[in-house]
């Protein structure tokens, strides 16, 4: 590659707007994390090893892209024919990295269709892609430390990428179409008032999903159509992003969940007290959402009341318990 016919746009340009992208997306994952640990410090253990070691896992990330950036802008600083020459190893090990978190998060929504639909079948298909998919990246990984140049690893192994990509974006499909499904099926049996909070849940699913597997297929697009250039590293790079943040904003977005659930509800007064139409009305309930609570509460006549109320909550918000996780 000459001075002359040197174009940095889909190269450097790309490497450098997806590392800028992806550091601000970074401070998202800290502000996350941090949120999380404040606001929910009797979660399972399990959960706070998740919640840590995807911020471990992107700090990684972020220092292997950083590096790269560093390595293409600084090192190689005038000589352009480098750029497509062998690749640097921290390119290759972001690579790895991002598979590790892509295949984390999509274990962890798995393990929550299991828990929701007690059925193996969908998360036993969803995990044996995540199996395949880590095993294709860690093939790439293993092929990308002996490439001669990024030309090499575009063209010779360009169908092992578009391979893990691919199934990256069937199983997000798969993952968010089985938990719209799962919850719309308990939108049926909840009491009407609870439907606005998993209709918020169902949303959320779905922004998440979409958002995760649209990643994944720009990613294998752009993989496809122009392999030597960096295009596709930038879209990449932001893919892990995007799969952190959906599991971390899942997990703090109990919190304005409980505020939405636990707003008055029709037939209540402002501090609670049931009126006549809610006692009459009563509510249904149903396993594994709902859990009741018996309480008494005096009148100003000396009367008492015993009022059992419901709160229709996914055992999925209390993350205090093992199968929860």
């Amino acid at each position: 590659m000459s001075a002359q016919a040197f174009d940095p746009n889909p190269t450097l340009g790309a490497m450098l707007v997806g590392t800028l992208c992806g550091c601000i997306l970074y401070g998202v994952t800290c502000v996350q994390a941090y949120i999380y640990s404040t606001r929910f410090p009797d979660d399972h253990w399990m959960i706070k090893f998740s919640v840590c070691f995807i911020w471990m896992a992107e700090s990684a990330h972020t220092g292997t892209v950083c590096h790269t950036l560093y390595t293409l802008l600084i090192n190689d600083y005038g000589h352009p024919e480098l750029l497509l020459a062998r690749p640097p190893r921290s390119i290759i090990g972001y690579i790895e990295i991002t598979v590790i978190i892509a295949v984390y998060v999509q274990v962890f929504f798995s393990y929550r269709i299991w828990v929701l639909s007690k059925s193996r079948i969908i998360p036993a298909f969803t995990y044996t892609l995540s199996l395949v998919r880590f095993g294709l990246g860690t093939t790439l990984f293993s092929v990308g430390l002996n490439v001669k140049s990024v030309t090499e690893f575009g063209t010779k192994w360009q169908w092992l990428g578009i391979a893990m990509w691919s199934l990256s974006a069937v199983e997000d499909v798969t993952i968010t179409s089985a938990l719209v499904y799962l919850l719309f099926q308990q939108r049926k049996n909840v009491h009407k008032s609870t439907t606005a909070f998993l209709d918020k849940i169902i949303m959320w699913s779905i922004e998440t999903g979409m958002l995760t597997c649209s990643f994944s297929l720009a990613t294998v697009i752009l993989f496809h159509l122009m392999p030597n250039n960096f295009i596709w590293i930038a879209f990449s790079t932001l893919e892990a992003r995007m799969f952190s943040n959906s599991l971390l904003a899942s997990l703090n977005s109990r919190s304005v969940l409980r505020e939405l659930r636990d707003r008055p509800r029709p037939g209540t007064t402002s501090n609670g007290l049931l009126t006549f139409s809610t006692l009459t009305e009563g509510f249904r309930t149903f396993s594994p959402w709902s859990k009741n609570t018996n309480y008494s509460r005096g009148t100003s006549k000396g009367i008492t009341v015993d009022v059992t109320t419901t709160t229709d909550e996914p055992e999925l918000m209390d993350m205090r318990k093992p199968a929860a996780f």
